[in-house]
């Protein structure tokens, strides 16, 4: 079979959650059909795409620029043009050719990773057409317009979520199959009337031979986050423990100190580290594996999001203990107190912190149990085992 793959994020190195799925999805169809690569570069990527030709019949790309300017003219441009924000600023032209001059091949399937990558699509398609859809988009947009966040953050998403659950939606009814990570977003667009039986729930899974268990000292008093720092709902996160929670585990812990490590924190991580001695901002690392050592607690304090967050799963196939949110946990099927502790108000977060920096035979009971978790319900070969069963039925 040949694929048209499309992906808004180049999904190597897969240092992200999005990325980590992608990744080992191409790698797989790669090993049995016939992949033509189109992918968005964000700048300095030629070996990540010489490193993804390996599993390709063609790799292209499409330089796609951020900045605060560039943002605030796509924003008044979608309130102008009624149309979502989160969509029209992925819009580029070179892109919409290239796809084009893809389409000349013939692919018998077009997978769209992404949402933002369906309006590449032509319509009609000239073949069957799969959407990966890594979260419900417009969930994450409406929880920003209800979140602790800046007034005028909460009044943008509030405008923008309607607009942009309606294109997505009428997206899920164009696609021939729609793959969710988890069964509670499948369930989502079925009640808003997306056909279930062209819905398919697709976990995301780890790499348990990867990622293995770790050392946790009895005596570490070091808190650990991890993730795309610059991705808002982990902006948001890193705000709401630092300023939320983390002063009352420093009034119980003497010493305590909290580890934000991930790729491009924003100015608003960054100054948490600055205004606090005890906060150590670290950035992008070559190996989380190793970042992980010593850790005394993993938090998750996710107020906004959607879909799955693969940290987690990293994180329990490293056999750290974890305290997360019920968003933060959403999809991922572990029950509190037995794989991790879930809290959703900041007393009970800490509280959860603080216990467990205080036990550490509780820390490895945790960690141990976690561990198995993944072993048992997020493997890799079974997963691919059901997408391969997925594109079966399409095509």
């Amino acid at each position: 079979m040949r694929i048209l793959f499309l992906t808004q994020i180049c999904p190597y190195p897969p240092s992200n959650g999005g990325a980590i799925k992608t990744y080992n999805i191409l790698k797989h169809l790669g090993s049995k059909h016939d992949v033509d690569l189109l992918t968005f570069v964000r700048g300095g990527e030629s070996k990540s795409l010489a490193h993804l030709a390996q599993y390709c019949k063609s790799v292209d790309s499409c330089l796609i620029t951020r900045s605060g300017a560039r943002n605030a003219c796509d924003a008044a441009r979608s309130l102008i043009a009624q149309k979502s924000f989160v969509i029209t600023r992925d819009w580029l032209p070179e892109m919409h050719a290239k796809v084009l001059k893809a389409l000349d091949t013939k692919p018998d399937l077009i997978y769209v990773d992404h949402l933002q990558m369906f309006q590449y699509v032509p319509s009609p398609a000239p073949c069957r057409v799969l959407l990966d859809e890594h979260n419900v988009e417009w969930r994450i947009i409406e929880r920003f317009s209800s979140a602790g966040t800046p007034l005028a953050q909460r009044a943008f998403a509030a405008l923008e979520w309607p607009k942009l659950r309606a294109y997505e939606l009428a997206a899920c009814k164009r696609a021939d199959m729609v793959l969710t990570v988890t069964a509670e977003d499948a369930i989502i667009l079925a009640q808003n009337g997306v056909p279930s039986a062209n819905v398919t729930p697709l976990p995301i899974g780890v790499d348990a031979d990867y990622f293995q268990p770790i050392t946790l000292p009895a005596e570490s008093s070091r808190i650990l986050a991890f993730g795309t720092m610059s991705w808002p709902p982990n902006v948001d996160s890193m705000q709401y423990f630092a300023k939320s929670i983390y002063p009352m585990v420093k009034r119980q812990v003497p010493h305590v100190h909290f580890d934000i490590v991930g790729a491009n924190p924003a100015t608003e991580v960054q100054l948490l580290g600055e205004q606090d001695s005890s906060i150590a901002v670290t950035g992008f690392v070559d190996d989380i594996r190793v970042a992980s050592e010593g850790t005394g607690v993993f938090v998750v304090p996710l107020r906004i999001g959607s879909g799955m967050r693969v940290k987690i799963l990293d994180a329990m196939a490293m056999g750290l203990p974890i305290v997360t949110t019920s968003v933060g946990c959403e999809g991922i099927s572990l029950r509190h107190g037995e794989h991790a502790m879930v809290a959703d108000t900041p007393d009970d977060f800490a509280r959860s912190v603080v216990h467990l920096l205080q036990n550490p035979v509780e820390r490895a009971r945790l960690g141990a149990a976690g561990r198995r978790f993944v072993e048992c319900h997020y493997a890799w070969p079974p997963i691919m085992n059901r997408l391969d069963e997925t594109l079966s039925r399409l095509v």
